[in-house]
């Protein structure tokens, strides 16, 4: 059996999103609605987000490997690799059991396959929220291959940065030098205008968040969201930090949790050198 000594450390978890996980529906009432002032819900949303995310992330390690698989035999190593007993090893070896709340007549439940699975998809679920695919997928990963190392880019960004050198060099390409005897065209009489900046600040729509997210992961930096709600219930303001490595880089203001936390990963964006002030 798996101890938390041998298994790579889980993600760690920020804010109310904890509560959610390891609240067990047991102590919800029947047909209780879902709670909105929570940012995702509950750990049955998330189990199901958590079972999508991890049946992904075990197909991409097993179709990276070398000698290739045939699809059926990756399908029979998804399998074996997401079986009963693995998830309750991990479970047990991260003491994810000990850290839920539930109602006393459920706590027998707790040791089934199904609540054991619900409880790990609930964990990845949340990890996936909150940290992006990148991070979800090298914990796995690392799960099911002690030998696993991470990619040094995607290929989303080999792809893109193919993509954009080809154009960069057709566009240099596309005026042919003029011939000898000929005389050169004259140049435009106005500059084109300047392409606008999608990071600008007066771009107040564009998603910061999971851009800062994404390149702060990249950076293996760790970033965290310490949030405070302040005024009537009604009409209060929420207040969030950004801090990345313990330091704080940005903090927003808003109605909401998820508006407050946009605008403290824009200012932490720029405060962190990652795109020029304009």
């Amino acid at each position: 059996m798996n101890t938390v000594d041998t298994l790579p450390p889980a993600p760690k978890l920020r804010g109310e999103i904890i509560l959610d996980v390891f609240t067990h529906h047991s102590l919800r009432f029947a047909g209780a609605p879902i709670n909105e002032d929570s940012e995702y819900g509950d750990n049955e949303r998330l189990a199901y987000l958590g079972e999508k995310v991890l049946d992904a992330a075990v197909t991409w390690v097993q179709f990276c490997k070398r000698p290739m698989l045939r699809a059926d035999e990756l399908d029979q190593q998804r399998r074996e690799a997401l079986s009963d007993e693995k998830i309750e090893s991990w479970v047990v070896g991260y003491k994810f059991k000990e850290k839920v709340r539930c109602s006393a007549d459920a706590l027998p439940s707790l040791n089934t396959p199904q609540e054991m699975r619900t409880l790990f998809s609930s964990y990845v679920g949340a990890v996936y929220a909150q940290n992006g695919m990148n991070v979800a997928q090298n914990w796995i990963a690392s799960l099911i291959d002690p030998n696993y190392e991470p990619p040094l880019s995607t290929g989303y960004d080999q792809e893109h940065s193919f993509s954009f050198k080809k154009v960069k060099t057709e566009s240099m390409m596309s005026t042919p030098p003029p011939q000898p005897g000929t005389q050169a065209p004259p140049p435009p009489m106005n500059p084109p205008p300047p392409l606008p900046n999608p990071l600008a600040p007066a771009q107040p729509s564009a998603a910061f968040l999971p851009l800062f997210n994404q390149t702060a992961n990249q950076r293996r930096l760790v970033v965290e969201y310490p949030a405070q709600f302040s005024g009537p219930a009604h009409a209060g303001r929420w207040t969030v930090q950004c801090i990345v490595n313990g330091i704080e880089k940005g903090t927003g203001t808003g109605a909401s949790k998820q508006l407050a936390k946009e605008e403290a990963a824009r200012q932490a964006y720029y405060a962190m050198g990652w795109a020029p002030r304009t």
